[in-house]
């Protein structure tokens, strides 16, 4: 890796950080248009309601794990152009979702869930399957543009069935879902338990949202793709995590021990990689490791190490800043990545993002 480019970002981020002033000049204007237009795209309340949310980027490369070893990378693009619908009827919801970032509508949400109770909830249709709160989490409550490598893995939909529920701090989740095998009787099974410590880790990644005292989400997943493979298999993956915050820190863990014939592939949606998409391998122990430190409610600087324990002993080093003007729903930020391989394309990438609105 390059460690001098690495440190000199993260100096320059900091140091931007103590000679900022958001009160003036163009600024002020530039944060009262956005802080507008996130207050028209805040989620509607109580009964049949819609949201909107858009993440757009500015991204510049010359290395080939973006280039694929073509021209050099300087534009723009989307991560997400969300809109949702949403409503209930009596103990029953249902939800409608979609993406527009690659230019046509891609399906996400799709089900009608029923209140069985008060500690329970089923749920029919198109969802995520819950494996990892990094995967789980809506994309405006990132403290990185990108999600983790194992997070972006579980970042996707599939058709089926899930319960979950929660009491006194124990929440859990149990789905199962048409699988890569689609409508065959081989499956995707998804269990997940996590227990909240303190408040819990909360609605976002980093310190956002957290108080004085220490809070923590601890969880634990388990998958299983029958028929993923041909013949007999080995193909149940375990997931741990571990997030929380601690007044101005924020810190987050993932590692799964992934099965051997469980390899999930190219990691969906994830960074701005066209070299070489990442993806998770089986038999291998992948885990990220993510730091924050609120600087102060308008600022919050972050920096994640990743390591996915592949055939190429692929490593990430991603650090950042995000610059909040309504909270997770208007904010700026920028994000430095370099991917470090024994072979095949590596290199570094920037990103410049703005983040406006909500997804629910």
């Amino acid at each position: 890796m390059n460690k001098f480019v690495s440190t000199a970002l993260g100096l320059a981020v900091v140091g931007s950080i103590g000679a900022a002033d958001p009160g003036d000049g163009d600024w002020l204007g530039l944060d009262s248009e956005i802080n507008g237009l996130a207050s028209s795209l805040a989620p509607a309340q109580g009964g049949a309601g819609w949201s909107a949310l858009i993440r757009t980027y500015y991204g510049n490369s010359s290395d080939d794990i973006s280039t694929g070893g073509g021209d050099d990378l300087s534009g723009f693009g989307f991560n997400d152009i969300d809109l949702a619908f949403y409503g209930s009827t009596g103990d029953f919801g249902w939800r409608v979702s979609g993406d527009l970032d690659n230019g046509s509508l891609e399906l996400e949400d799709a089900y009608a869930d029923w209140g069985c109770g008060s500690y329970a909830r089923a749920r029919l249709g198109m969802m995520k399957p819950h494996v990892l709160r990094s995967g789980i989490i809506d994309p405006e409550n990132t403290v990185l543009i990108d999600r983790t490598v194992l997070g972006s893995t579980f970042d996707d939909w599939d058709t089926g069935a899930q319960a979950s529920g929660e009491s006194n701090g124990l929440n859990w989740s149990f789905g199962i879902f048409n699988g890569a095998t689609s409508e065959e009787v081989d499956h995707f099974y998804a269990l997940r338990v996590s227990y909240d410590l303190g408040a819990g880790a909360g609605s976002y990644e980093g310190a956002r949202g957290g108080n004085d005292e220490f809070n923590g989400t601890v969880g634990i997943g388990v998958t299983s793709h029958t028929g993923a493979v041909a013949g007999p298999s080995d193909n149940m993956s375990t997931f741990v995590d571990f997030n929380g915050n601690f007044g101005q820190i924020g810190f987050g863990v993932d590692i799964a021990n992934v099965d051997d014939d469980d390899g999930r592939g190219t990691a969906s949606d994830f960074g701005w990689i066209a070299g070489a998409p990442l993806g998770l391998e089986g038999d291998t122990t992948p885990f990220s490791l993510t730091g924050s430190y609120l600087v102060n409610p308008d600022w919050e600087v972050a920096v994640r190490f990743e390591d996915l324990d592949d055939t190429d002993d692929t490593s990430l080093l991603s650090v950042g800043a995000s610059y909040y003007r309504s909270g997770n729903n208007a904010k700026w930020q920028v994000q430095y990545t370099d991917v470090s391989r024994d072979a095949g394309s590596e290199g570094n990438y920037i990103l410049v993002g703005l983040t406006v609105g909500a997804s629910r």
